[in-house]
């Protein structure tokens, strides 16, 4: 009986230590390195190049536009601007490092447009050139101003405020300088991108640490600043609409919806992503499953407002869009608590509204 249990004893530490064993293997075959390897060569990388592609054929649209001010003209710049914004959207996750530290994603967007500001410098007798540009608060310059400039009056009061040649001045200049300043983010990463592979620390300064709270923190903005605080669920129980990114182009729920989707492709990769190097810790899906429901009841809520702009949907909708706001919370907490705990990540970002 004794040679028995002892069998059976020895038979359970074999087997606890086989498990054991299994795991830690797991852990020590994946290449953390190639991870980061590949969020830059299959997902940053073509990212960046998209994006300043469309920022080039937003400057052709408005060159064009203002050799010849008519509304076919106007409308093609518009579709432009929407793509342009769209390739914003999806480089917003990677605003980490020397990118973060230049400011220079907030020169490309930074919504709000300064209505007020725009219009007396169009009026001054100030120089529009370049540098005079860049001296600009970032609200009167960028894709915001841009926006104004184009979505603010019916297409045919557009077309002939820019009779104005300072208006269209103006409008050449900010497209000039979005341009220049895509230039300067390509060649920030080129880089940097080596520096982001080879990064093998763990602590905040870490790549991983720092994209990964870079995805937290896009997310706190989507929750709270482009669609809490404007629909009223957060800091007010009063909707405003001109809190919203986008609202003079009715196109605020496109943007959210391009950050959702480059977040989503940050986490389950192309080749490599979050997931396996979580699933490599864990042994496990359950987490990786619960992202996935996450993900699908994002892009449900999303689906549920029917393509109506939040600009409408935040007073006519607003069922709908506190299931987003709530879906989109879930997420949060799942990258704060979860994806932080299994990959030893310090979320360095506060959040908007202390939940």
């Amino acid at each position: 009986m004794v040679k028995r249990l002892t069998f059976i004893a020895i038979l359970i530490v074999i087997i606890l230590a086989a498990a054991c064993s299994s795991e830690s293997d797991n852990q020590n075959s994946f290449d953390i390195q190639q991870l980061r390897a590949d969020f830059i060569n299959l997902i940053e990388q073509p990212t960046t190049t998209l994006f300043t592609q469309n920022i080039r054929s937003l400057h052709t649209t408005i060159t064009s536009f203002s050799n010849n001010t008519s509304i076919q003209n106007l409308q093609a710049v518009k579709e432009a601007w929407k793509k342009a914004a769209e390739a914003f959207s999806s480089i917003e996750p990677y605003n980490i490092g020397e990118i973060k530290n230049s400011n220079i994603q907030t020169s490309f967007y930074t919504w709000g447009a300064d209505d007020t500001g725009i219009n007396a410098y169009i009026a001054s007798t100030n120089t529009i050139d370049q540098e005079s540009i860049n001296s600009l608060p970032t609200t009167q310059r960028g894709l915001s101003a841009i926006e104004f400039l184009l979505f603010e009056f019916s297409e045919q009061q557009t077309v002939e405020s820019f009779m104005n040649t300072r208006r269209i001045n103006y409008l050449s200049t900010l497209g000039e300088n979005l341009v220049s300043k895509s230039n300067i983010y390509k060649t920030l990463w080129e880089n940097t991108r080596n520096d982001f592979i080879q990064n093998n620390q763990t602590g905040i300064n870490g790549s991983m640490n720092q994209i990964v709270n870079q995805m937290y923190a896009l997310l706190e903005d989507i929750k709270s600043l482009k669609i809490g605080e404007p629909a009223g669920i957060e800091r007010t129980s009063n909707p405003d609409s001109e809190l919203l990114q986008a609202e003079k182009s009715s196109y605020s729920l496109n943007l959210i919806k391009e950050n959702i989707e480059s977040i989503k492709s940050l986490y389950f990769g192309n080749a490599n992503g979050l997931d396996d190097y979580i699933f490599s810790k864990t042994n496990t899906t359950e987490l990786n499953d619960e992202i996935t429901k996450t993900f699908n009841n994002i892009e449900s809520a999303i689906s549920s407002l029917n393509h109506i702009p939040l600009n409408q949907s935040i007073f006519n909708k607003p069922t709908e869009v506190q299931n987003l706001y709530n879906t989109i919370r879930d997420l949060l907490i799942l990258m704060k608590v979860d994806v932080a705990d299994v990959l030893s990540i310090t979320i360095t970002v506060t959040d908007n509204d202390g939940d």
